[in-house]
């Protein structure tokens, strides 16, 4: 029996297979399939790669009608027309490039860019080879009088490609692909020989290929292939931006700003890890003027997001694909009943503690606010542990990315099969295997981040992954001893900064958010003059902390000065920051996450 809740990379599934499964998440990010230059970011395994996958023509053709019958499109009646750009999975960062200080840099970076991305288009029009089959003669047509043109332009020697007779469209694109490797593979091999043999005098005397005069052109010609829409504009899905190098990204940049978005749209997608918005002439391109961006954690931390809705939908669509049922998400998930009735005891004394004739709404106000607090007073101490386990609570500790979800719910359906049941996850499993994630998200992942992170710099005690660590420790500490004390508001995942953080403090927090530990936002200041930076901590450390992910969330205010002291002595700041819960003057409390400005 298939896993419905394996985690399918976007590479290994049919466009068959993916429209079933997909969710259409573009009414929350209407930007991205809409004409425009476009930054999608968000942590790793929130969706940026499978909702590219999704606008790609092979899967936009798709047409499901009633009884679930399956017809298609006409390729050339699509709203657009998309090609596929993978950046992760490529040595086109070449560091020893980046010594090459002067203009040479620039030219070398855009023809190595400019020759991988025009081999990724002809790579993805190959493979639409079957459903070309009557367009061999306007292929041709391109290669010899536009691809050939352009490329004898850039400076490629072509004589050995002229009079090329080929008998099928996909021979044509996969020629031309080789043609593009070859070209970036000389330039390549050139520069790297001359950054190992700094005195060879040989002079290069390849192409060199642009956005403007190569790839734009070459692309406005392929749009007027019959099969392509009509007026409709070609989109470049640029997956893992954040992998070019600093002048390859100030060279995107650079195409972005030549605003040619009704030809030809950029989508680029960014794990919060993109290296600048400067171009080549140090310019800055600007939202909304050169582009449009969405930040995936951004719009499903904010309230009456649609998340989980998404997901529901999505539980139910891989249950009833792969397992033959309709059930719902709460039902194959299901909450330990034996915690719900204690709660639900506690929540019924707090509504009777806090009544008030004048505030009707006081007591069940209370009851929601403090009943997971007190039953977690309750077990504290003793071999009673709090159970993670039902659906509400595993959408909420995915916390918007939904690998979050899926990795878990995957592993969960394995440990059931081992034991002979797919009717549904028992909460005893469910909470094992949550857990256990949490625990990973944290202290696994960090293995990984001390490769990139972990050296000390001169003078220094700690490493940049050292402080980052520590950061989500202190952030943890202070957030359990808030839910275990008597505040009026005790479920606290953020913090709002008084004053602006100095370079060390803002460095380790930009690194929390490009790994997903933090979602960075901004909040009204307490005096109403201005807006303050808050980072709110990812809820899938909420087992790990022993937090309650679901319900009120509140923030604390706090200057920049003290969360620094979390970087290099967590315990310290814990204590410091925890020294008058129950006296002080209570701090503002949101509904979710209200008065947000994202």
């Amino acid at each position: 029996m298939k896993n419905p809740f394996e985690v399918i990379t976007p590479e290994g599934i049919s466009a068959e297979i993916l429209h079933d499964l997909f969710v259409d998440v573009f009414s929350d990010f209407y930007q991205v399939p809409k004409m425009g230059h476009t930054f999608l970011n968000g942590p790793r395994g929130s969706g940026k790669s499978m909702m590219f996958r999704y606008m790609m023509p092979n899967c936009q053709r798709i047409i499901k009608g009633k009884d679930e019958v399956t017809s298609y499109k006409e390729m050339k009646d699509l709203d657009y027309f998309s090609l596929y750009i993978p950046i992760k999975l490529t040595d086109i960062n070449i560091k020893e490039f980046e010594r090459f200080k002067n203009d040479a840099n620039v030219f070398i970076n855009e023809h190595l860019l400019t020759s991988y991305v025009a081999s990724k288009c002809f790579s993805e029009l190959a493979e639409l080879e079957d459903d070309l089959t009557s367009y061999t003669h306007e292929v041709k047509a391109l290669y010899s009088d536009s691809f050939l043109w352009y490329l004898d332009l850039a400076g490629f020697d072509i004589t050995q490609f002229k009079d090329i007779n080929l008998n099928t469209t996909k021979e044509y694109f996969s020629f031309m692909m080789k043609i593009m490797d070859r070209a970036f593979i000389e330039c390549k091999k050139y520069w790297v020989n001359q950054a190992i043999n700094p005195n060879n005098k040989s002079i290069y005397n390849g192409a060199l290929c642009n956005y403007l005069d190569f790839l734009y052109p070459l692309l406005k010609d392929i749009k007027k292939l019959s099969f392509i829409p009509a007026n409709k504009p070609i989109y470049l899905l640029i997956d893992d931006a954040g992998y070019l190098n600093l002048t390859q990204t100030q060279i995107l940049n650079t195409w972005v700003s030549y605003r040619t978005s009704g030809e030809l749209s950029l989508k680029i997608s960014t794990q919060l890890d993109y290296k600048s918005f400067k171009t080549v002439s140090n310019k800055t391109i600007d939202s909304p003027h050169d582009y449009s961006e969405v930040n995936i954690a951004d719009i499903y931390t904010t309230p009456q997001n649609n998340y989980y809705k998404r997901v529901d939908e999505m539980v139910k669509k891989r249950i009833k694909k792969y397992l033959g049922k309709e059930i719902l998400s709460e039902a194959f998930f299901p909450v330990d009943l034996e915690q719900q009735r204690k709660i639900e005891v506690i929540k019924n004394k707090l509504k009777v503690q806090f009544f008030n004739e004048e505030k009707d709404y006081a007591g069940g106000d209370a009851s929601r606010r403090y009943a997971t607090s007190e039953y977690f007073k309750t077990i504290s101490g003793n071999s009673t542990t709090y159970s993670y386990a039902g659906f509400e609570n595993l959408v909420s500790i995915s916390s918007g990315i939904i690998r979050h979800f899926l990795e878990p719910a995957s592993n969960m359906f394995s440990n059931a099969m081992m034991n002979n049941t797919s009717e549904f996850i028992s909460d005893s499993v469910q909470n094992k295997v949550i857990n256990e994630y949490s625990r990973r998200f944290l202290e696994e992942e960090f293995v990984k981040i001390h490769e990139d992170h972990g050296q000390v710099s001169s003078g220094e005690r700690y490493s940049k992954a050292d402080k980052l660590y520590n950061l989500i420790r202190g952030l943890g500490g202070v957030f359990k001893k808030i839910f275990m004390s008597n505040k009026s508001e005790r479920v606290v995942f953020s913090v709002a900064l008084n004053n602006l953080p100095d370079k060390e403090l803002n460095e380790i927090l930009e690194l929390a958010v490009q790994y997903g530990y933090l979602h960075k936002s901004t909040i009204g200041n307490k005096q109403g003059t201005g807006r303050n930076k808050l980072y709110i901590l990812s809820r899938t450390l909420a087992p790990y902390f022993k937090l309650d992910p679901t319900g009120f969330k509140g923030y604390r205010f706090m200057n920049s000065e003290q969360l620094k002291i979390s970087l290099t002595n967590p315990v310290r700041f814990i204590n410091e920051t925890s020294k008058s819960f129950d006296s002080e003057i209570e701090e503002s409390t949101l509904t979710l996450f209200d008065n947000l400005e994202l």
